[in-house]
């Protein structure tokens, strides 16, 4: 977002962030865009931001439906398991039989376009866990401008990750229209090296995890953030960030989605993995929904593509818990305590580590200690 907008365009910008309900963030989005001088710079900002308005829109409009409606299907799918992935994919490109080939659900299936009409979610179990897949309609061209493809594109950005089901028979050209229209969405696919995410919150503070360094002070940051009218809100770093990095944060209007390739069909196209890196310069994994050829290996593709690890923790003499915390990979042992319980965080005192992470088994480490995947973490206080 350009840094020379107008006090009026940036204070409607802070409340449009701020806002809690929808029909809030519509009206601030509104004065936000309204306040936007009209010039070619500004074009593709304000062409994304009228796109956002449409979503929002959309989005109110559906819950007004399943309110008259008595709460009817619509297009939110509560989050389960220890991530939500919407699967993506145009029309005949096997979405909905990989689905039910790796979960339970129970969907249509067809080469006929818009036969899934609304969300079907299913569970797929990796290891000790599961991802909760979430079926969606068949991507057009266009969509975003589209209450039904508003609200498919809304559902990607609010998940986890996305995993985008491609035809081998056509997959560099699938590609390339999905990501269009994700481009269109504001959303993107591909990571940056070093990042700042800045999660507006209701109290607490500013908080900042970094998971890398910061060339600029604690303060310098929280005084950009309050110049800018944020005084709540959990900032996390990874790789090396400047005091910039925290000004476009602050501006970003595009999100990132971790995204897994899956080229469908390989039975039938076996060089199509092949073709499509060499196309598109991308890695992708080869499956068939029919044959279930390469299917056991998405489990771990998704949760390598996902970023994230399982800690377990467990009391002094007392057993490991059965369930772990699902925590991005980088995450510290101070983190661990501050999601447990405050108590833990405020009063921490060392931590013992079972795993990959420490030297040997049940390692007193400090809380600046980098976990790793599995690690059981016990965590003493002063």
């Amino acid at each position: 977002m350009p840094a020379n907008l107008p006090p009026q365009a940036k204070a409607a910008e802070r409340r449009y962030i701020e806002a809690k309900t929808l029909p809030e963030k519509i009206k601030y989005l509104q004065e936000f865009i309204s306040s936007i001088p009209e010039h070619k710079g500004n074009e593709k900002m304000r062409g994304y931001l009228r796109r956002r308005l449409a979503q929002l829109k959309a989005e109110l409009e559906e819950q007004k439906k399943r309110k008259v409606g008595g709460g009817g299907g619509g297009f939110a799918v509560k989050k389960e398991g220890a991530a939500q992935v919407v699967m993506l994919g145009m029309t005949g490109s096997g979405k909905s039989s990989l689905l039910m080939r790796v979960t339970n659900a129970k969907t249509e299936v067809s080469d006929h376009q818009f036969t899934t009409r609304e969300p079907v979610p299913g569970m797929m179990k990796y290891e000790d866990i599961q991802f909760q897949l979430v079926d969606t309609p068949a991507i057009y061209e266009e969509m975003e401008e589209g209450a039904w493809g508003a609200q498919v594109l809304s559902l990607a950005r609010n998940a986890d990750g996305l995993l985008l089901v491609l035809d081998g028979g056509d997959a560099p050209n699938q590609f390339m229209k999905i990501l269009k229209e994700l481009t269109n969405a504001g959303i993107t696919i591909d990571r940056r090296t070093n990042r700042v995410e800045i999660e507006v919150t209701n109290g607490g503070g500013i908080q900042i995890m970094c998971m890398g360094r910061m060339s600029c002070g604690i303060e310098d940051v929280k005084k950009i953030l309050r110049e800018n009218g944020v005084r709540n809100a959990v900032v996390r770093v990874w790789g090396d960030v400047t005091l910039r990095d925290f000004e476009e944060a602050l501006e970003q209007t595009r999100v990132y989605k971790p995204s897994l390739i899956v080229i469908n069909k390989v039975d039938l196209y076996p060089a199509a993995v092949e073709e499509f890196k060499k196309t598109t310069g991308r890695e992708a994994i080869g499956i068939s929904a029919l044959t279930g050829e390469g299917v056991a290996d998405l489990g771990k593709a998704l949760f390598r593509t996902l970023g994230i690890m399982r800690i377990y923790t467990k009391e002094p003499n007392g057993e490991r818990a059965e369930k772990p915390i699902i925590v991005p990979a980088g995450t510290k042992v101070i983190d661990i305590a501050k999601i447990v319980h405050s108590h833990l965080y405020k009063n921490f005192k060392y931590a013992r580590v079972w795993g990959e992470s420490v030297n040997y088994d049940g390692e007193r480490v400090g809380g600046e200690h980098e976990l790793a995947d599995k690690d059981i973490v016990e965590i003493r206080v002063k």
